[in-house]
């Protein structure tokens, strides 16, 4: 059931708990001030104590600062300077170490920015944290953004936007950055073949049950009419490619339906998936009202019809919103008509199983 999100429900989801192999779990990391950090982890098998180090190396080969040891499993840290990403790396008595950062990156023009490190596999390894990230829209981004961003060295920004949305929100970056650009244009509509556009349809005044097929119509049409575009940018995901960013507008649909395919494609559970792609609730602040779920067909009353930029509080809720029913009916689709995603990823994105074997050599860790 669809209902309201908390950061710590996402958080226990998005931990990677599920196998009894690793001696840390549900680790995650909240930034609490410039250089200050919430850690949160468990201990099982035989491990008692870790040792927390840190550094702004996302493999943790240079730099690295041991903080503390301790037996507690809530911490407080302080690393780094203001304006720098840390990469925690957790050495328990038994065991593995693990790596963690914060999620979100904390930029003044893009609130869903995100990195897609740390998440588990179902054969328990980790996707490597500095190397994959997701956005919205990068029009709005400052000088203190570009200082942060510069220290992420990240080689390729991936835009999904078409033309028209780059002219009407032109896409900023680091001046003088050696950054590849590559645009895979995905329209924003539910069909390529669409005559209307997402504003033309808002503004008929559709009922919630209408925007909600429309938006069932569109989550299928990106599985399996531009996929093109997917298939493409999976070609990109090499070694003189990383780090790699991908945005289109929100960082949700477009973003969000690529997240999906790659972490199912690198072996993270469906469950985890569809968690990640939550957040855009929570970073974009999109107010979650079970009621703007209900199939109801009953239109807005009159002289409420949403123009452009003007829908009504349900409306938007039903648009705005990443509600994880869209992806998963879109996975559900996928099964049906390639009886399994490994399929679909053969047939449609081009995906051997070497390829598979390239990608998770090179995304997760060993």
């Amino acid at each position: 059931m669809f209902g309201k999100l908390s950061l710590i429900t996402l958080a226990t989801l998005l931990a990677g708990a599920m196998l009894t192999s690793a001696e840390i779990t549900e680790l995650s990391c909240v930034q609490t001030s410039p250089t200050e950090y919430r850690l949160s982890y468990s201990l099982s098998g035989n491990s008692h104590w870790v040792q927390i180090f840190s550094s702004i190396d996302p493999a943790g080969s240079k730099d690295l600062q041991l903080l503390l040891k301790t037996s507690e499993l809530n911490v407080t840290v302080h690393a780094g300077a203001a304006g720098e990403r840390i990469y925690f790396f957790l050495r328990p008595d038994h065991g593995k170490q693990r790596e963690v950062s914060i999620r979100r990156i904390l930029l003044e023009g893009s609130p869903n920015f995100r990195d897609l490190g740390g998440y588990e596999t179902t054969d328990g390894r980790f996707v490597r944290w500095g190397k994959l990230y997701r956005s919205g829209a990068l029009n709005k981004l400052t000088s203190n953004d570009y200082a942060y961003l510069s220290k992420l060295g990240i080689h390729t920004v991936c835009d999904f936007r078409t033309p028209q949305e780059n002219v009407t929100a032109p896409e900023l970056w680091i001046p003088g950055s050696k950054v590849e650009h590559i645009s895979l244009p995905i329209p924003p509509r539910a069909n390529k073949d669409a005559k209307t556009s997402p504003q033309e349809f808002l503004a008929s005044n559709p009922s919630l049950a209408e925007i909600r097929e429309w938006m069932t119509i569109n989550y299928d049409s990106l599985a399996f009419s531009t996929s093109d575009q997917y298939k493409k940018l999976f070609a990109e995901l090499n070694d003189e490619h990383l780090p790699l960013l991908y945005h289109c507008a929100a960082g949700k649909d477009r973003t969000g339906v690529f997240s999906a395919f790659l972490l199912r494609t690198l072996g993270v559970p469906e469950k985890t998936v569809l968690a990640d792609y939550e957040l855009t609730n929570i970073y974009l602040q999109i107010p979650l009202n079970s009621a703007a779920r209900n199939d109801s067909t009953q239109k807005p009353t009159p002289g409420s019809a949403p123009m452009h930029g003007q829908l009504t509080q349900e409306q938007w809720q039903i648009t705005m919103v990443s509600d994880p029913e869209y992806l998963k009916g879109m996975l559900r689709h996928i099964d049906q008509k390639y009886g399994s995603f490994d399929n679909y990823r053969r047939a449609v994105l081009g995906l051997s199983d070497q390829d598979v074997e390239k990608l998770r050599t090179r995304f997760l860790e060993k």
